[in-house]
């Protein structure tokens, strides 16, 4: 397997390990005890029935109202709305929460060729998308080693890495999501709920396959491999 990546190291400019380790330590995350008091905020909105947010699903994202019917019957949240950009409810959240800004702001520290990441994923649940422990800023020079284009086991050695540090700065917030997903109650409803959406006739048998399929990418708890 010829692997641009690997050539790239072999020509000893920097090696894998000195690229990674640079890619850690300078990830930017939430300071611990904002991040929790911001868990428990997004925990609130939730069952509240206030306004919370998730990425747009399917092409063009004309399929984020299945996700919409799924929580007002799961969660009873009428108010899920889709992130205008994708993107921007966890830049704002991540900007307030370290005090940096990719843009000029009064209020913030400026940083530039950072990007906002997902760590883990699951941005259509909205348990996830806006949560504290689940965006970072990110150095743009790791985008090839995390962006769901790229593949490869470098690839997959430098992700386990990055999310075992993440872990290890959130694991009692990560701990705390995996309980709710993965209590019996939750899904049951979230069985039920889905059995109830394949039973309206409003919806086709694609858009129900499609949603199971996402549903059980983003409700599964995050497990990492010691």
């Amino acid at each position: 397997m010829r692997d641009s990546y690997l050539r790239f190291f072999s020509e000893g400019y920097i090696s894998k390990e000195q690229f990674f380790e640079f890619g850690l330590k300078e990830t930017i995350y939430a300071p611990a005890d904002k991040a929790a008091m911001e868990w428990n905020h997004l925990k609130q909105r939730i069952t509240s029935d206030e306004t919370v947010y998730i990425r747009g699903f399917g092409r063009d994202a004309n399929g984020t109202y299945l996700f919409q019917e799924l929580y007002k019957g799961l969660l009873g949240n009428q108010n899920v709305q889709k992130d205008s950009t994708n993107n921007d409810k966890p830049t704002k959240l991540i900007r307030d929460l370290t005090g940096y800004s990719k843009i000029k702001s009064a209020k913030h520290r400026p940083i530039r060729n950072y990007q906002v990441s997902h760590i883990f994923g699951r941005t259509k649940n909205v348990y996830a998308f806006t949560a504290p422990w689940n965006i970072v800023y990110m150095p743009k020079i790791l985008d090839p080693f995390t962006g769901h284009e790229a593949k490869g086991d470098i690839i997959d050695e430098y992700t386990l890495l990055f999310q075992k540090q993440s872990y290890e700065r959130f694991s009692s917030l990560i701990d705390d999501f995996n309980k709710i997903i993965s209590a019996n109650t939750f899904q049951e409803k979230l069985k039920h709920t889905l059995g109830l959406l394949a039973e309206n006739a409003t919806y086709s048998n694609e858009d129900i396959n499609k949603l199971t399929k996402a549903i059980n990418d983003e409700f599964k708890p995050i497990e990492i491999p010691r």
